[in-house]
């Protein structure tokens, strides 16, 4: 997968310099895949969810949400293309449960997209 906006994990690996571990372990991982679809990204990353059209990534034994887009591989002319991961924003978890509750708001509103 190509991960696209990677400024915003760079960013969020200076604020959360505790992070910068799964920061890195997460990005190496989603750049040797190849997902088609929810199921296959699931198993590399068991306690993802799929929110709203987004994917919850938790890192750092849920300190930390990684919200992003994903455009899923596809096999077009017998190739498989590489997909992409679209960075959000990278949430403490106190800033999850607002981006959850917010009232009256998209939740596309708290992303950086």
């Amino acid at each position: 997968m190509h991960i696209v906006t990677i400024k915003r994990l760079q960013q969020a690996s200076e604020d959360h310099r505790e992070a910068v571990p799964e920061i890195g372990s997460w990005a190496r991982i989603v750049k040797s895949a190849r997902w088609r679809n929810f199921q296959e990204l699931r198993a590399s990353f068991p306690d993802a969810d799929n929110v709203d059209g987004f994917v919850v990534f938790n890192l750092r034994h849920n300190r930390y949400r990684l919200i992003v887009a994903v455009h899923y591989a596809k096999l077009i002319d017998g190739r498989l293309t590489l997909g992409h991961v679209y960075i959000g924003s990278f949430l403490t978890h106190k800033e999850y449960d607002r981006w959850c509750a917010a009232t009256g708001k998209k939740r596309a509103e708290w992303l950086h997209f």
